[in-house]
């Protein structure tokens, strides 16, 4: 099907979505899960290597509002195909070009802020389809951050133990280029589409055309930074938490894999019932992060059976609330989807920026143990906060 056909089929749009937000967000979850390989070629201390990742999410912090807007003038597919391009080059370049540390986060900001401008264009583009079921359409996009972070724990033993880390970055280019290639196939061209089918309903509380206000964006920002930085610790640190804690290199990456394949499954089985939820998104997210804040609390214990029950819990309950923040800000902004989470994501990136730079920090400081039960203390804030701020969504 040509991006400029009449009638939008649900799969292909979806699997259009899907294929880039993995794409763009894998650098970030790999640097994460391949903290032991990088730090070990590169010799930096813990801290310091939280720039890797957080210079990737500061990138995309500054990047979201002003690329969600950019993605509302020219249309999600000119920006997608944009992005995309320029994170395949920037990924190329760290596997060849980045031999120093430096080098390394200048890139991976590069990739951020593809990140970003990728992101708010694929909420503007399933919500401007006229998909028939919207909800499921969001969780199935938003479980593609878990496989990232699922692909990047199996890179671990299968690319980074064998071959060398650098040649996952040139993975991840190839993924990129032919998500690239999927989305200018499939993704409308016309960035003022109308808007139909489920998409057009809206939250009762909220006019279609006005959409939220922004304190109830800003809210909503503040809500998702906390709740980020608990996911965005447990994505950097549980794979050298593992190690520390008892596991072997390879086997630390697949837990982390086997915690992500397990947030994806219970966010689309929370995604068929989305459309159809009587209750809050936000309210849902919210208690969910607060069970996933004891698992995260749990990883304080230096255990490997403890260790392996907690990294299940967290992810399970810790990573689910994405699809309930990104569908309520959505579904109450059809029209101006990218905008309005352009500014939602801000607070997405801010806690993941933050995250290993201040968990990193606790590690030399106190050791793994603390940091978690700090991490699970911002975690269980921000699922209060999005308690709380529910019923602006």
């Amino acid at each position: 099907m040509s991006a400029t056909d009449a009638e939008v089929r649900p799969a292909p749009v979806i699997a259009a979505a899907v294929s880039a937000a993995v794409a763009t967000a894998l650098p970030g979850f790999l640097v994460g899960a391949l903290a032991v390989q990088v730090r070990a070629e590169f010799d930096v201390s813990t801290a310091r290597y939280g720039w890797a990742m957080s210079g990737y999410f500061l990138a995309a912090t500054i990047g979201s509002v002003l690329l969600g807007r950019l993605a509302q003038r020219i249309g999600p597919r000119r920006q997608l195909v944009g992005a995309l391009l320029a994170a395949a080059v920037a990924n190329v370049l760290v596997a060849s070009a980045a031999r120093s540390f430096g080098a390394l986060v200048a890139l991976l900001a590069v990739a951020g802020l593809c990140n970003a401008g990728c992101q708010t264009a694929v909420n503007l583009a399933l919500a401007r389809a006229g998909l028939p079921r919207l909800g499921l359409a969001i969780a199935i996009k938003q479980s593609s951050m878990p496989s990232a972070s699922m692909l990047a724990g199996i890179a671990v033993p299968a690319v980074a133990l064998t071959v060398g880390w650098r040649w996952a970055f040139v993975a991840v280019a190839a993924i990129t280029v032919v998500a690239a290639g999927v989305v200018a196939r499939i993704v409308a061209s016309n960035g003022s589409a109308p808007v139909g089918g489920a998409a057009a309903a809206t939250h009762p509380a909220h006019d279609a055309a006005e959409g939220s206000s922004t304190i109830a964006l800003v809210g909503a920002a503040v809500a998702c930074a906390f709740l980020a930085f608990g996911a965005g610790a447990l994505n950097a640190w549980v794979v050298s938490s593992g190690v520390d804690a008892g596991l072997g290199e390879g086997a630390a990456g697949l837990m982390l894999s086997a915690g992500a394949a397990l947030g994806v499954a219970i966010r689309l089985a929370w995604g068929t019932r989305l459309d159809t939820l009587d209750l809050l998104p936000f309210r849902v997210g919210g208690l969910m992060a607060l069970a996933g804040s004891v698992g995260v609390a749990l990883l304080a214990v230096r255990s490997v059976p403890v260790h392996l029950v907690a990294t299940a819990i967290g992810f399970a309950g810790g990573w689910i609330w994405p699809v309930f923040t990104n569908f309520g800000v959505i579904r109450a902004n059809v029209g101006r989807a990218a905008a309005a989470t352009g500014v939602s994501q801000t607070g997405v990136y801010v806690g993941v920026f933050v995250a290993p730079l201040a968990t990193g920090a606790l590690i030399e400081r106190v050791g793994y143990g603390p940091m978690w039960l700090v991490t699970a203390a911002a975690m269980g804030t921000g699922a209060v906060i999005a308690v709380r701020i529910a019923h602006h969504f």
